[in-house]
């Protein structure tokens, strides 16, 4: 099945082919400032590459009014990509397996946002329910089965049983299916929907949960319940079914106090996170049987999270002596896992620059760490993809840069050891290039420049002194201070975006450009995996949000 990709009418570009006078217009409609003045645009002009690299906005739930009208605007510009980008906010980097058994070739990478990828599929059963049918089995592969779960629970938060906008029939027969599935089954199971008596169930979600759980008893046993006359039967058979999955071993393990016959290799990443930074494996007396398991060079730790999600446990620790061992050997080995996964060579050569303004201290959309944090992480893991001088290199800029080493042998180390004092200053963006200007003037040859800059900041840059954007006085002082023309024709300027509320609650993300920039990208969110989509057959940011959509199991996709 994945021997060859197959073909479908996807376009190069998605961008309007209005006139020159159009384009300049909207051009100049487009135009906006940051928080501190500097000359931006609002829109890239393609509203793909908009929402792309607006991912960042997106960890936050928002409201399905909000998703749906950028559906909308995306539907209405090309149908196949908008419901490809759905998946691809969805997938959770790994290799993809199949309801069929089979597995992708290669690890698929995307955004891994539940709640905007569910919420955007909703919206599609809507707009296109066959679109929405037609690919519902691979959406479950990019994801989990839970997602299913958690359409149906939405459906009776937000609508209540009467005013049910899904087709609960086809839902029913596609959980059936997955039961009957020797592939699936065990993770159906795992995610059956707990029945729970009316006095327990206390929040909307578990009265929603409750009601999908008898509606599945129906579809299971309906015909023994009519014989038998009670739904206790019902019940009793479909907590049987429930607990008899072995998708979740360990946690049946730990119900019936089989400590000792855990198996670590087989507790996913989040779990196993929980289990290491709780009192779980002191109070069981398992921190041998874990460090002799941990400390051996052929461990893998599985993990599907977010790079900053392994450094939010150093809050609760105020130097790296206090970490218990098996909580900085874990962290480390899950990164690894990170790095792996990967894969990329497409930034060896790209000097990482990290924003550390006083706006970056404010709390990144969504979560519970600050931009700051955020970008320190993702400014670690980029780190590891350098080769040659920018190995282990980075600058910090805030009104100037200042260029650092990462100091010590592990992760966890090189994450404390880097103690900046709280971020203050504004966000001098041109501090990074005037950086490269100095080292030009002191007689380094351009070879031993970085071919361009990956910088990890809110966005919100300090004005230039020309009040053109920064990427234009960027690429104009390097000129006036001497790169040659081959250097500055092909230098990289990658803008990863880590927005927080500090300039205000319902800011959108600004861009540098309007219409495709040569060597200028944007990103957005906190899958740092999806940085290996940059190559050098990627030319601009059109370029590379095409490149995001053209992985395997996204080929798949029909309308």
């Amino acid at each position: 099945m994945f021997d060859a990709k197959r073909q479908v009418e996807k376009p190069t570009s998605v961008r309007s082919t209005a006139s020159a006078f159009v384009n300049a217009g909207l051009k100049k409609s487009a135009e906006t400032t940051s928080g501190n003045g500097a000359m931006k645009y609002s829109t890239t002009g393609n509203p793909f590459v908009d929402q792309f690299g607006s991912i960042g906005l997106y960890k936050e739930p928002r409201s399905f009014a909000d998703i749906s009208a950028d559906c909308e605007l995306l539907w209405a510009t090309n149908k196949l990509l908008c419901v490809v980008f759905i998946f691809y906010l969805r997938i959770i980097t790994r290799v993809v397996t199949l309801l069929n058994g089979i597995s992708t070739k290669a690890v698929q990478k995307g955004a891994e946002l539940k709640h905007e990828a569910i919420f955007r599929m909703l919206w599609l059963h809507i707009k296109a329910p066959q679109t929405f049918w037609k690919n519902i089995g691979l959406f479950v592969s990019v994801g989990s089965w839970k997602d299913i779960f958690t359409m149906l629970q939405y459906d009776l938060m937000y609508g209540g049983w009467d005013g049910k906008a899904l087709d609960w029939k086809r839902f029913g027969d596609l959980i059936l299916t997955g039961l009957e599935n020797k592939n699936t089954s065990e993770l159906v199971k795992k995610y059956l929907p707990t029945i729970k008596a009316r006095s327990k169930c206390t929040t909307i979600e578990s009265q929603s949960d409750t009601e999908i759980g008898k509606w599945i008893c129906t579809l299971l046993f309906g015909a023994k319940m009519e014989r038998t006359g009670s739904v206790n039967y019902a019940y009793k058979q479909y907590r049987q079914l429930k607990s008899s999955g072995t998708a979740h071993t360990w946690q049946q393990l730990i119900s019936q106090q089989k400590f000792d016959r855990i198996d670590f290799n087989k507790i996913h990443g989040r779990a196993l996170t929980l289990l290491v930074r709780g009192k779980f494996l002191v109070n069981h007396g398992l921190q041998d049987k874990y460090n002799a398991w941990i400390e051996k060079p052929e461990t893998k730790v599985k993990y599907t999270g977010f790079v900053h999600e392994l450094f939010q446990v150093c809050e609760k620790y105020r130097t790296l002596v206090d970490m218990p061992k098996q909580e900085q050997q874990t962290i480390n080995k899950q990164f690894e896992t990170l790095v792996e996964k990967a894969g990329t060579k497409g930034v060896t050569k790209l000097l990482v620059a990290r924003d550390i303004s006083g706006s970056m201290d404010s709390e990144a959309y969504g979560i519970d760490m600050s931009s700051n944090d955020v970008a320190k992480a993702i400014a670690l893991f980029f780190s590891k993809f350098l080769t040659g001088p920018f190995a282990n290199s980075y600058v910090t800029f805030n009104n100037v840069t200042t260029m650092r080493q990462w100091m010590g042998d592990t992760p966890i180390e090189q994450w404390y050891n880097e103690q900046l004092a709280n971020s203050a200053g504004s966000t001098s963006f041109q501090s990074i290039i005037n950086l490269f200007c100095k080292i030009k003037r002191d007689g380094i040859p351009e070879v031993d420049f970085p071919t361009g800059i990956l910088c990890i900041s809110d966005g919100e840059f300090d004005k230039t002194d020309c009040g053109e954007t920064n990427v234009r006085a960027a690429l104009r002082t390097l000129t006036e201070a001497g790169f040659s023309r081959e250097y500055i024709d092909n230098f990289v300027i990658v803008l990863w975006n880590i927005p927080n509320t500090f300039y205000g609650a319902n800011r959108g993300v600004k861009f540098e450009t309007f219409n495709p920039v040569p060597n200028v990208f944007y990103f957005g969110g906190y899958s740092a995996s999806v940085i290996s989509f940059l190559s050098e057959k990627v030319k601009n940011a059109d370029e590379l949000f095409m490149a995001a959509m053209d992985q395997e199991i996204l080929n798949m996709i029909e309308l």
